[in-house]
């Protein structure tokens, strides 16, 4: 089950004024447990609770230890589609308004479980 617009609108609003991805990498997850199956309101605070589930927390696994100054922000989307859709409603949003925006369109990134390597 896939994002309603209302609910896209309002998950792009909330990655695109958060302060934690300003001039960092964006990296939009694929993935089972995704913000839409989280069972509490959508809010910055559930957010940054993301990063306690497995996906995102397996991605954060794939950064090197070194690189922590570096390390991106992974936001769980969910399915394919709605990391898709995600990707480009944060541009056309970014786009529209970008002076309340943390977005660095050019470190926008998107992934799945298939192309990770877990490195430790």
């Amino acid at each position: 089950m896939s994002f309603d617009p209302a609910q896209l609108k309002r998950h792009c609003e909330i990655i695109i004024q958060s302060r934690r991805i300003k001039n960092k990498i964006v990296v939009l997850c694929e993935g089972e447990g995704g913000i839409k199956d989280n069972r509490y309101r959508l809010s910055p605070q559930t957010y940054a609770r993301m990063e306690q589930m497995p996906d995102a927390n397996f991605y954060k696994a794939c950064v090197p230890r070194w690189w922590s100054q570096y390390k991106p922000e992974f936001f769980n989307c969910g399915d394919r589609k709605d990391v898709i859709d995600t990707y480009f409603a944060l541009l056309e949003i970014h786009q529209q308004d970008s002076e309340n925006s943390y977005l660095t369109p050019g470190l926008l990134q998107t992934t799945n479980r298939r192309n990770a390597r877990y490195r430790s």
